[in-house]
């Protein structure tokens, strides 16, 4: 079992509330290393591309490199390491929709961005485009 460390107890923003239950969700599953960008619609069913900043898109694209993406750990979990070193490992976008949160890669979510007209993404395309869904009840 996995400990998660304290957090604050209260949070501000709704994409900090949607982190503490997306950590929960990740404790449950089996995966390889990998990034997560978390994104919340704010009770919308569709995030504006616009949302998502290109240095977030950079990070992802160079965790995903043979260059790769050296991460400095500021702060957070008592012990943790000073540096993250991620190469050629998955990078996902994962969008907190109202009813579900999807989880995306970065190369899924620019293919999106890039080859359609629309300035943002429903919560169903992008469950057509996700590689994990998951419902919220």
């Amino acid at each position: 079992m996995n400990i998660l460390p304290d957090l604050p107890k209260k949070n501000k923003k709704k994409e900090a509330d949607f982190g503490l239950k997306f950590r929960q969700w990740l404790t449950t599953v089996r995966l390889l290393s990998c990034t997560f960008e978390l994104k919340d619609s704010r009770g919308k069913d569709y995030i504006n591309f616009a949302e998502i900043a290109e240095d977030q898109v950079a990070h992802a694209l160079r965790t995903e490199s043979d260059k790769g993406n050296l991460i400095r750990i500021e702060k957070g979990t008592i012990g943790a390491p000073d540096y993250v070193y991620l190469r050629n490992a998955p990078a996902y976008i994962v969008i907190h929709y109202p009813r579900s949160f999807e989880i995306i890669t970065i190369g899924n979510l620019l293919h999106e961005k890039n080859t359609h007209k629309k300035k943002s993404l429903t919560s169903a395309r992008a469950r057509d485009i996700s590689v994990m869904s998951v419902k919220l009840f």
